[in-house]
């Protein structure tokens, strides 16, 4: 967004383009959200004045992914475990799924998140199911 937006070089799909060729060529990390360079920045000089070139502009444009980044598997029935999680803890159904709605539009989360929240106020163990609602919202 930074090269996009702030500098003002190229369209975001370029920038988004660029951004996955230097994490293929490991120049650059990404963590969660958070990006570092793999390489020594201070060898790197741009002058003051540098616009990216019409031909990689052009290269940006027609680049393809080498290897698709594969999807992380997220279980389908991750929710009806949650809901049935509440049923053993003698939540009602309808009730549960009605404090979800509710949590998930009242905080802006996800179904998973807000189903996760009402379990654990009723002393529900919900470690077991982090990972799964983490690659469930991750996914979207």
């Amino acid at each position: 967004m930074y090269v996009s937006l702030d500098l003002r070089w190229m369209q975001v799909k370029d920038a988004d383009a660029l951004l996955k060729i230097f994490l293929e060529k490991d120049l650059l990390s990404k963590t969660d959200d958070y990006v570092r360079p793999q390489i020594d920045i201070s060898i790197v000089n741009v002058p003051v004045a540098y616009r990216p070139s019409d031909a990689l502009l052009k290269t940006l444009r027609t680049y393809s992914p080498k290897q698709a980044a594969a999807k992380k598997e997220v279980p389908a029935d991750l929710l009806s475990k949650l809901v049935q999680k509440a049923l053993d803890v003698g939540v009602a159904k309808g009730t549960f799924i009605a404090e979800c709605n509710k949590i998930s539009k009242k905080a802006d989360v996800d179904m998973e998140v807000a189903a996760l929240i009402i379990l654990k106020e009723k002393g529900v163990d919900v470690m077991p199911y982090i990972n799964d609602a983490r690659s469930a919202v991750q996914s979207r």
